[in-house]
């Protein structure tokens, strides 16, 4: 009978903790997730399990990265003009008829 009040302790002690871990992320979400920064990540593709392809934005200007486990490596500067236009796009037509991706960037206009 002993055995089960501590056991019943013991599960007590780990809802309060995961319950005030929760709470805590929830009042700090704002600071953790700082979505008006400088630096701003568009979109990102991954390819394969160790890397990807990531369009940021820094300042007013876009550049396409290469990100993979030896490190970042700048692809090209991406014409501020044509990102926009995709976002803009997204807005008036919605996400699901015309979803921003890294593929449509590198399409050639033509």
């Amino acid at each position: 009978m002993n055995i089960y009040i501590e056991f019943f302790k013991m599960l007590s002690a780990l809802v309060v903790v995961l319950g005030i871990l929760y709470l805590l992320t929830r009042l700090f979400k704002h600071r953790i997730m700082n979505k008006g920064g400088f630096i701003n990540i568009v979109q990102y593709q991954p390819l394969g399990t160790k890397g990807g392809i990531a369009v940021v934005r820094i300042g007013d200007d876009y550049f396409a990265l290469g990100i993979s486990e030896g490190g970042v490596t700048l692809i090209t500067k991406v014409e501020s003009s044509k990102i926009e236009s995709y976002i803009v796009a997204n807005q008036q037509e919605g996400q699901a008829s015309r979803p921003f991706s890294i593929k449509n960037l590198f399409k050639r206009d033509g």
